[in-house]
């Protein structure tokens, strides 16, 4: 670089950096003569299940102070921390499904109830060492059909049944595989007189599922 050049960069830098500073000086001076300073604080704290973010501005007296705060959480999750039986599932949903034999339906205070006797549903190998030591089996035999049903404690459970509560039944009638009944319908199989086709359906089993204590669905379990 020309020697020439260079001392001029340098004899400008000398004075362009104190001329920013004072223009910085003066501004703030100007600024202070309006009657004080105006402070931001941004705040952003991170959570395990949400994010909080809270901007604060703080002025003078002469000002009205402004506050605003944005909240973002997380969907909720259902979860249940009861100690459930072996016969029950806990579906990633945070409800509970057991299969098991009803044997008492009825209405009461306005709502509908259940009582169930939780069962469980085993197939294959582990449904025929059930049944040889239950006795139901010799040793080398083979079950009728690939499952085998297994109550170990004959607790009766009580649930209230949700008035939306979908209902399907598969062998009542000529309706089909899963075929939606009424609660009217549901609760006639344990009457004095159930319906023709449905005489036999108070001592299959069924599966319920439940939000809690209150049971959202319940569904006859098919036994070929």
């Amino acid at each position: 670089m020309d020697l020439g050049v260079l001392r001029r960069f340098k004899a400008h830098r000398s004075w362009t950096v104190p001329l920013i500073a004072g223009a910085i000086l003066a501004l703030g001076i100007a600024l202070g003569g309006c009657g004080g300073d105006a402070v931001t604080t941004v705040t952003h704290v991170d959570y395990p299940a949400s994010t909080t973010t809270t901007s604060v501005v703080t002025t003078t007296s002469e000002m009205t102070p402004v506050t605003s705060e944005t909240t973002t959480s997380l969907a909720e999750t259902t979860t249940t921390t009861e100690a459930l039986s072996n016969a029950e599932i806990l579906l990633p949903s945070g409800n509970v499904k057991a299969m098991g034999y009803i044997d008492k339906v009825w209405e009461s205070g306005g709502k509908r109830h259940i009582s169930i006797d939780f069962a469980q549903m085993l197939t294959g190998e582990e449904a025929k060492q059930a049944a040889i030591a239950a006795g139901d089996l010799a040793p080398g035999e083979e079950l009728d059909n690939d499952y085998y049903i297994v109550n170990e404690n004959t607790k009766k459970r009580e649930f209230v049944v949700s008035g939306s509560a979908a209902i399907a039944t598969s062998t009542f009638g000529d309706l089909g595989m899963d075929h939606p009944v009424t609660w009217g319908q549901f609760k006639s199989f344990w009457s004095a007189s159930p319906p023709a086709g449905g005489e036999y359906l108070h001592q299959t089993p069924w599966w319920i599922e439940r939000k809690g204590s209150v049971v959202i669905s319940i569904a006859e379990q098919y036994l070929p």
